[in-house]
């Protein structure tokens, strides 16, 4: 018996027939039913019942598919636990993040791997914060760095980093003269905004939900008519050409701000913030290579809200990590995708 016998068997109890599991598995249908005969003969006794409508299970196929479930849960949980084992021997960090975060934190994390820990390989993925999410819950990266919006309590385990502000952002070049009163103040009431066609995500995205959140929670309603790609990128062409506004925190325009073709003004009235967090996914034991990456992660969070580049205040409530007793191979390497 192997774990393709019991793939096989699992599928073709999930579709009903062996032509579907054939499907399903774009395998032929010989070969699968060749592999359940064989798996039927080292049980000593028929799993299923076949006639022209498919298969069902015996009573010694319903007692088996119980323990065929619990053999795949364990084969998956060995492979799961193998994969940890030789990423944490190896120092690898899987790091999912959104653009905006991306933008404040690649680089101070970049350089502190590379100047004070080359024991590490730090791998930075970026996306939407729903796709993030899914990286996580599927173990495609051992770390998300996410808003409170998309954080699952089943399978997260959430470290808070900072509370960060958020801006009504107005470009301030000559294509921006309609917005020329917005150039000189510093803030804004969020009732205020409500006189503006904003460039806005989706429901689908955090940043979408939390607007939705205040306008819910203030009873004003926003203009969201202008169109807009849901690229965070795109939409600040779109902010400095004139073309609209944006809702955002420091952390994904203050690189603009300082280049001065940008304004950003606090929203106030009430006082406009979220929580960002790094989080792991509580299925998996926390390697102490991940430990040391929210150190460090904590670390540059903490850096760049000192020199004003996040505004917020720091919440930094990651586990721990004891650096002197971590054995990792001498070299470091630091990829982006």
């Amino acid at each position: 018996m192997n774990s393709k016998q019991l793939q096989y068997f699992l599928v073709t109890v999930q579709k009903g027939s062996i032509a579907a599991a054939a499907r399903e598995l774009d395998i032929a249908q010989p070969a699968i039913s060749q592999q359940l005969a064989n798996l039927e003969r080292e049980m000593g006794s028929a799993l299923f019942e076949r006639s022209f409508k498919g298969v069902s299970l015996t009573a010694a196929g319903e007692v088996f598919e119980k323990h065929a479930k619990k053999l795949i849960e364990d084969i998956n949980a060995a492979k799961m636990e193998l994969h940890q084992l030789a990423a944490n021997q190896h120092g690898v960090v899987r790091v999912g993040m959104l653009p905006s975060i991306g933008n404040v934190l690649s680089m101070s994390l970049i350089a502190m791997v590379n100047e004070f820990h080359p024991q590490l390989k730090l791998e930075i993925s970026t996306g939407p914060s729903y796709a993030v999410k899914e990286w996580l819950k599927t173990n495609q990266v051992d770390i998300a760095l996410t808003y409170e919006q998309e954080v699952e309590s089943r399978f997260m385990s959430a470290y808070p980093l900072i509370e960060e502000f958020m801006y009504l952002v107005v470009g301030v070049n000559e294509a921006s003269a309609y917005y020329q009163l917005l150039q000189n103040r510093d803030t804004i009431c969020f009732w205020e905004l409500s006189q503006f066609e904003l460039l806005t995500p989706g429901p689908k995205d955090a940043l979408g939900r939390l607007i939705e959140k205040y306008e819910h929670d203030t009873g004003v309603a926003l203009k969201h008519d202008k169109a807009y790609s849901g690229q965070l990128m795109t939409g600040l062409r779109q902010v400095i050409q004139g073309e609209g506004l944006m809702i955002l925190p420091s952390s994904a325009m203050y690189h603009l701000e300082e280049s001065k073709v940008i304004k950003s003004l606090k929203i106030t009235q009430p006082d406009m913030k979220r929580q960002v967090l790094a989080a792991t996914n509580s299925n998996f034991a926390m390697t102490d290579a991940i430990v040391k990456m929210l150190s460090i992660i904590q670390e540059a969070s903490s850096t760049e809200q000192a020199c004003g580049h996040w505004r917020g205040n720091l919440l930094n409530k990651v586990p721990k990590s004891d650096a002197r007793s971590m054995g990792f191979a001498s070299s470091s390497t630091v990829s982006v995708l």
